[in-house]
């Protein structure tokens, strides 16, 4: 059985404009060379941002030629998720939107370019080295968790800056809360966690604040969000609700290294 760890509790606010983003107020403040953020659901549900579902190719584009705008990020990079473990190293910029295949995970120390990944009711995790302004963003549901896709981010931070996970911050972003999200005794042994007789919940993001903890990263630079897809208000799409959006967790390098720009120009995004 894992020790639990416990880790301070964010609140993301949704910044101005018209693409519904939000942002992690204190690494904002902390952090002004990185963008930290996610998509929300939007108004009436419609900014869905994912590539391989059931929306209009068209409206999607849209939305992400509108969301690199709104963030001031020249090029961003996506794929298509496997549920495993796999980072993709990226150590060159380019403009517009990159799809790539079967990665769960990106890592880069490149500015001007937007790691993304979709979410709908798994875990973003935001991993930031402040002193070498390496970014990792991965994506963790309960099998990429149980494949190591938290250990391998911290690996190939590692392996591209000599990251030590002592120096890291991480924090996991808006996913299912620990009571809405109800799974078979086989994903809990797969965990780590003791097998129960039937179904039970599982708190995915205090699962990884654990192993974060285990792998080196000081609980004090340790954080979850306090959003839940399942039973927030709405501003998230949840896959367990029936819902078929897909929000996007964004991770990047500011262009200019230190607020970068948006749409209204102020430097920043609020």
């Amino acid at each position: 059985m894992v020790a639990s760890a416990e880790a301070r509790v964010v609140h993301e606010r949704r910044a101005t404009g018209d693409v519904p983003l939000f942002v992690h107020e204190e690494w904002r403040e902390r952090f002004p060379w990185a963008l930290v953020g996610i998509t929300g659901a939007g108004d009436d549900a419609a900014f869905d941002l994912g590539l391989f579902g059931e929306a209009p190719a068209g409206a999607v584009t849209a939305r992400w030629r509108a969301l690199l705008a709104r963030t001031g990020f020249p090029g961003a990079v996506h794929s298509r998720q496997a549920h495993e473990s796999l980072v993709q190293i990226h150590e060159a910029v380019h403009e517009g939107l990159l799809v790539t295949e079967g990665f769960d995970a990106h890592a880069t120390t490149q500015s001007g370019l937007l790691l993304t990944v979709s979410v709908a009711d798994c875990v973003p995790i935001f991993l930031l080295d402040p002193p070498t302004g390496a970014v990792a963003l991965l994506h963790a549901g309960w099998r990429g968790v149980a494949a190591g896709v938290l250990e391998a981010g911290l690996a190939a931070l590692e392996r591209l800056a000599g990251s030590g996970a002592e120096r890291l911050w991480l924090h996991a972003g808006p996913a299912i809360c620990g009571r809405c999200y109800e799974v078979g005794p086989e994903v809990h042994e797969a965990l780590g966690l003791p097998r129960p007789a039937g179904n039970e919940t599982v708190d995915l993001r205090a699962t990884l604040v654990t192993r974060a903890v285990q792998a080196g990263l000081d609980a004090d630079r340790v954080s979850v969000s306090g959003h839940c897809t399942r039973c927030g208000p709405g501003a998230f799409f949840s896959h367990r609700g029936g819902e078929r959006g897909r929000q996007m967790a964004v991770l990047g390098i500011r262009p200019d290294g230190h607020g970068g720009t948006n749409a209204a120009g102020t430097g920043r995004v609020d």
